[in-house]
């Protein structure tokens, strides 16, 4: 019996790859499916080795590159577990994966989520800022009761890692990836977030998620045409908490305004407007908003001070 998929899309980081495969432990109840996103000749035949080297975890080549969402949605088309879980070529697991799979092969909830640590893909030092900070505080929040704790988890954690969620209610739904080569998961996790009906945390670090440069999320990432898609993303996302009366607002969708307000960047604060007022946000509204981050950000300087 397959009581766990997981989903690695790769993309012409095959040494990396290999790092995240070796810390999975080989299991007869643990299905390990490698998507690799049309990569060079090159990488393909380190991937053949490597192949070789696990013959137990499947290897399925995308035959166009279509980024991390639609090789993610080729691994569900191939996942029979009851639970699947998600990691990116270049991370990995921790030691307590093993034990985490033995303590959840009867488990009935929607979703679990695990907490995780972050450092530099190459060196392995611990990142600065932590890239896992966020998700660290989340999980503290939910194991110390603390109010909107599993909003936040639900709805402001858009990252697929660090979940186990169950397949019966992907398909049920059905819920997939988007196309696109960023933010390719923020609707897959709020939709994910939304449909569950029972969630849990799981306090044990399961995962390591690294900062590595090259990376699709970090390469490019100040074009206008890839803040204009993130910015979207985000929007797209607000319209569907206000819609279903969730009371969460994701204030990261303002972030690129206040800094091109800074630069005094008008063709992008423009750009940027155009793309909010699709989904229903003013001018004024995120104006508005803007400058009641930047009072809650003052009064809490002000706090620590006293």
């Amino acid at each position: 019996m397959i009581n766990y998929s997981i989903i690695i899309p790769h993309y012409n980081i095959p040494d990396l790859l290999k790092r995240c495969l070796v810390s999975i432990p080989q299991r007869e109840d643990v299905q390990v499916i490698v998507v690799d996103d049309h990569s060079s000749q090159e990488s393909q035949t380190e991937l053949k080795e490597l192949e070789a080297q696990f013959p137990t975890f499947q290897f399925v080549y995308s035959e166009r590159n279509g980024g991390g969402g639609v090789a993610r949605n080729i691994g569900l088309q191939h996942a029979r577990g009851k639970y699947v879980l998600f990691s990116d070529a270049d991370d990995f697991f921790h030691e307590c994966l093993n034990d985490v799979l033995d303590d959840y092969k009867d488990e009935t909830c929607d979703i679990v989520f695990f907490n995780a640590d972050s450092v530099d893909c190459d060196t392995l030092e611990p990142c600065k800022p932590d890239r896992a900070e966020k998700l660290q505080g989340q999980i503290a929040g939910y194991a110390e009761g603390r109010k909107g704790a599993e909003l936040a988890l639900r709805y402001l954690f858009p990252e697929p890692w660090c979940k186990m969620i169950r397949r019966e209610m992907i398909e049920r739904v059905p819920i997939r990836f988007d196309a696109t080569f960023v933010m390719n998961d923020y609707t897959f996790s709020y939709l994910a977030g939304y449909h569950a009906k029972t969630v849990k945390a799981d306090v044990r670090k399961l995962y390591c998620v690294t900062y590595r440069q090259s990376s699709v999320w970090y390469s490019g990432r100040d074009t206008i045409e890839r803040v204009i898609a993130v910015t979207e993303g985000r929007a797209r996302k607000n319209r569907f908490m206000k819609d279903h009366h969730i009371p969460v607002f994701d204030e990261q969708m303002t972030w690129p305004f206040g800094k091109a307000l800074r630069q005094r960047d008008w063709t992008m604060l423009n750009a940027l407007f155009d793309v909010v007022g699709r989904y229903g946000y003013s001018r004024v509204y995120v104006l508005y908003r803007l400058l009641m981050r930047s009072v809650r950000y003052r009064l809490g300087n002000y706090k620590r001070l006293l």
